[in-house]
């Protein structure tokens, strides 16, 4: 076989190399796409589920208030004052949490600084590899 040959052999055999090689990134590019969509898909459903869950959670959280009042009214404390009595406990309880949580949202919690002393770091090393 001549070095023509070989070289036309060579030529077509790289540009069906590089099409089956296009055709495969096609087909990975495709399943990817399918397997984001069916988890995505997955992902919203859950959240639908927790949503839900939160919502039944609540009502449930809420008949419980009701019977702990019901049941310190059984007690001899008036009704009225059993509402009261668990009301001042759950602004007690949501006082403390605002201030925890307000406490954590301060914007110095924002800081990287963990990040910011690794990039020095990581400047000087450069640095010293540069020189």
């Amino acid at each position: 076989m001549s070095d023509f040959h070989r070289i036309t052999a060579a030529v077509r055999s790289f540009g069906d190399l590089f099409g089956d090689v296009t055709d495969l990134f096609g087909k990975e590019l495709r399943l990817a796409q399918s397997e984001l969509k069916h988890g995505l898909a997955n992902l919203t459903q859950a959240a639908v589920l927790f949503a839900v869950t939160g919502v039944i959670a609540l009502f449930a959280v809420f008949l419980l208030l009701v019977g702990i009042v019901h049941l310190i009214a059984s007690f001899g404390l008036a009704l009225h004052w059993s509402y009261m009595l668990v009301a001042v406990a759950l602004l007690v309880i949501a006082g403390i949490v605002f201030y925890a949580a307000r406490a954590k949202a301060s914007a110095d919690n924002l800081i990287p600084r963990r990040t910011l002393v690794q990039l020095g770091e990581t400047a000087r090393t450069l640095k010293e590899q540069i020189r």
